[in-house]
């Protein structure tokens, strides 16, 4: 009698402390509980910050509805390994530098009906923005540049592009990329210096991607610079969409102040409409070299309208050291009849192209330069729309041209 009532003493002690329940009468075991990758484990909180791995939420409250996972392995993170997965919860709150702002709650609205984005999803994402003073002060305050037609202009322009270890360093992306930029060769029809010309000049070759967050500079200047608003908000779209079609970490990816990312330095509306997975891994990572190569091709096609039967720029000669006579420009538009009349001299049979060209002219320091510029000249400028540039880009293409088949 004595052993039954220890017996029942002991199994409503086990049934106190949970490790046994009852089901229709019944007495079952109950397994003890583990934790395998929870999806999240924090209590309701109500005016604090939760941290998530290196996003700050402030007064976030978890839902109830499963949330959504972005991938920590971004491809877009410029390293060999890549950071394990990590989960980021979904806000019923919007907090971040402009929680209280109408037009950002107007974009989600948007957002949310014109593509059926998940407001909370977008919640927590811009919960994450710190307002980028810099990238705004480059636009509110711009450094006074001289203009393009100043004596020696060109020389000083070109000497940040044409130096010995920016042609070096292009030689051995040549090397290293050689299948790649073959590839883009065949398939678009651009010539390897080209694409090597572009990330030379724009990243020197991957050394400086840009150090903003892409997200803080979009929605700081979507929302706050005035001038360019409708600009900035439709590439802020575009970087939404962007995260939500390659499940990124909005914050990860880091680029300029205006928002360019990647060694080709697109922007988001460039990505979504130009970018190519180009090694063929199931992602669009314009930091990885092949993507890039393929990504730079596809646009000057696309964008550009390149055309790999007539060359891009040919020097002309002209008898006096200054030239006041013609409008010059990559926009404009002359026959080459007009132009050899005014007494132009072509240094070269210009690949046997007979058409129509603008007319580029660059001053240095002893004489001005006169160039004429094809329709490829043209499609460099869909990347940046300036003569410099896109002689800087030719220029360098030539330059890495010439050594990279001297040193074979």
């Amino acid at each position: 009698m004595r052993r039954v009532k220890v017996l029942m003493i002991f199994s409503i002690l086990l049934l106190i402390n949970g490790c046994i329940k009852r089901e229709n009468g019944v007495t079952v075991k109950v397994p003890p509980t583990t934790t395998h990758n929870p999806v999240y484990t924090t209590p309701r909180q109500t005016n604090t910050t939760t941290t998530y791995g290196a996003m700050t939420i402030p007064n976030y409250h978890p839902p109830r509805e499963q949330p959504v996972v972005i991938r920590n392995d971004s491809p877009f993170n410029n390293v060999e390994s890549r950071p394990p997965a990590y989960t980021i919860p979904r806000s019923r709150y919007l907090g971040g530098a402009y929680r209280n702002n109408y037009k950002l709650k107007s974009f989600i609205n948007k957002m949310v009906s014109k593509y059926n984005y998940d407001r909370y999803t977008l919640n927590t994402i811009f919960s994450t923005v710190k307002r980028d003073e810099d990238a705004l002060d480059k636009y509110l305050k711009p450094t006074v540049y001289s203009k393009t037609t100043y004596v020696g202009a060109w020389d000083k322009y070109r000497a940040n592009f044409l130096t010995p270890s920016r042609i070096n360093n292009g030689v051995a992306f040549w090397r290293e990329n050689l299948a790649y930029l073959n590839k883009a060769s065949k398939i678009y029809g651009v010539a390897p210096e080209y694409i090597i010309g572009i990330i030379g000049v724009e990243t020197n070759f991957g050394s400086y991607t840009g150090t903003h967050s892409v997200l803080n500079a979009l929605t700081t200047l979507a929302l706050e610079y005035k001038k360019r608003s409708k600009f900035f908000t439709g590439e802020l779209e575009s970087y939404v969409l962007m995260l939500r079609d390659e499940k990124l970490d909005p914050q990860q990816i880091k680029g300029s102040y205006a928002g360019a990312f990647g060694l080709s330095q697109f922007m988001p509306t460039a990505f979504r409409q130009h970018a190519v997975d180009f090694n063929g891994d199931g992602h669009i990572n314009l930091f990885n070299k092949a993507d890039a190569i393929g990504s730079i091709a596809k646009y000057f096609v696309e964008r550009g309208k390149w055309d790999k039967s007539i060359p891009v720029t040919m020097k002309v000669n002209y008898n006096k050291k200054r030239f006041y006579g013609l409008a010059t420009g990559f926009k404009t538009n002359y026959s080459q009849r007009h132009l050899l009349s005014l007494g132009m001299r072509p240094t070269s049979n210009f690949y046997g192209y007979r058409g129509d060209v603008s007319l580029i002219k660059l001053s240095r320091y002893d004489r001005d330069e006169l160039w004429w510029g094809t329709k490829n000249f043209y499609a460099i400028t869909r990347y940046n729309p300036k003569d410099f540039y896109a002689m800087a880009v030719h220029q360098l293409a030539q330059a890495v041209k010439k050594a990279y088949f001297q040193r074979r």
